[in-house]
C-alpha cells in the first residue's frame, strides 16, 4: 500500500492587494525579504517587507502601466507569473500572446519585451499552440535565461534564451542568488526554447498540472498544481542535463489544506513557510502561508 500524501498546514490567511492574484515571487536581498505579488486583471504589482519577526509589513503597490512604452493598459493584463532578481528588475508573464515584460522598479521603466517562441525544429515545436497552455511559471536564471513551467499538454520545465544561445540545463547554480541581478536584455527581443523537461512518472502522477514554479533560499525549485491541490519539491543539486528530457521524481511532495480556492502562485519565505496565492475576486484572505506538518 503506498503511503500517504502528507498534507501542509495552513498557519495564516493574509490579504495581498490584487484581485485575481495569479502570481508571486521573493526577492532575497542581505537586507532583508521582499515579497511581490501580481494578478491578472490590472498590471498592478504588490510589494511588501518580511520582517524580522517574520510578520509582513504594510503593501505598497505600483502601476507598471504607467510606466513609459507599457504595451497594454493596466485593466487588459492576463499576467500568470511574476519573477524578481535581487536587485530592482521584476517580470511578468502573459501567456496569450506568450511574452515576459521586464520592468526596473528603481527607475520605473520598460526594460525588455520578451516574445517567447517555440520555432520549426526546436524542443518545443508544436507543443507551445494552445494558447491556453502555455508559461504559467516563471523564475530568472543566470546568463540571461528563463525557466518557464508549462501547465499542461505537456507538463513541462523549459528552459529559454536569446536564439543562438546554447542550453545549459538546469542546475542549483543557475538560480540567481541574494542581490544578484538578472543579465536583462533591452528592448523587442525574441527567446527561444533551449532545453525541455516533461514531468513524467510518478512526478506526473502527483501533479495534474503546473500552475506555478518558485524558488528558495536552499535553491530548490517548487511547483504547484491548482489541479491537484498539491506543491512538490525538486531538489537541483543533481542537475538536469539540456538532453535529460524528463523529470521522473520530486523530492517531496504534499497535499494543499483543503477547502481552499484556485491556487496560483507560489513563494517559499525562506523561514520553512511557503506563501500560495489565490486567484479571486476579493483582496481579502486571498494568500495563504503553509508549513510541513510536524
Amino acid at each position: 500500500m503506498s503511503a500517504k500524501t502528507p498534507r501542509l498546514v495552513q498557519s495564516e490567511r493574509i490579504d495581498l492587494p490584487v484581485v485575481e492574484a495569479s502570481g508571486v515571487a521573493v526577492r532575497h536581498t542581505e537586507r532583508g525579504t521582499v515579497v511581490l505579488v501580481v494578478g491578472d486583471r490590472t498590471a498592478e504589482v504588490g510589494a511588501c517587507l518580511v520582517g524580522t519577526d517574520g510578520e509582513l509589513d504594510d503593501w505598497t503597490t505600483i502601476d507598471l502601466a504607467a510606466l513609459p512604452g507599457w504595451p497594454s493598459p493596466s485593466g487588459d493584463s492576463q499576467f500568470e507569473a511574476i519573477a524578481a532578481d535581487g536587485g530592482s528588475l521584476v517580470a511578468v508573464m502573459r501567456e496569450d500572446p506568450p511574452v515576459v515584460l521586464v520592468a526596473d522598479t528603481a527607475t520605473r521603466e520598460l526594460c525588455a519585451e520578451i516574445r517567447l517562441t517555440a520555432p520549426v525544429g526546436s524542443v518545443l515545436d508544436g507543443q507551445w499552440d494552445d494558447a491556453s497552455s502555455r508559461g504559467e511559471g516563471l523564475v530568472f536564471l543566470r546568463d540571461g535565461r528563463l525557466l518557464v513551467a508549462q501547465e499542461k499538454r505537456p507538463r513541462a520545465l523549459i528552459e529559454f534564451g536569446p536564439v543562438g544561445a546554447e542550453a545549459q540545463g538546469l542546475s542549483s547554480a543557475d538560480l540567481l542568488g541574494p542581490d544578484e541581478s538578472w543579465e536583462a536584455p533591452s528592448g523587442p527581443v525574441e527567446f527561444v526554447p533551449l532545453s525541455m523537461w516533461k514531468l513524467k512518472s510518478a512526478a506526473k502522477k502527483a501533479l495534474g498540472d503546473v500552475s506555478a514554479i518558485g524558488t528558495d533560499p536552499q535553491r530548490n525549485l517548487w511547483l504547484l498544481s491548482d489541479k491537484s491541490q498539491r506543491v512538490g519539491r525538486l531538489g537541483l543539486d543533481v542537475p538536469l542535463a539540456p538532453d535529460d528530457d524528463e523529470v521522473r521524481d520530486l523530492d517531496e511532495i504534499w497535499d494543499l489544506p483543503g477547502g481552499i480556492e484556485k491556487p496560483e502562485g507560489i513563494a517559499a519565505l525562506g523561514d520553512g513557510r511557503v506563501l500560495v496565492a489565490l486567484d479571486t475576486r476579493s483582496t481579502r484572505g486571498n494568500g495563504m502561508i503553509v508549513t510541513r506538518p510536524l
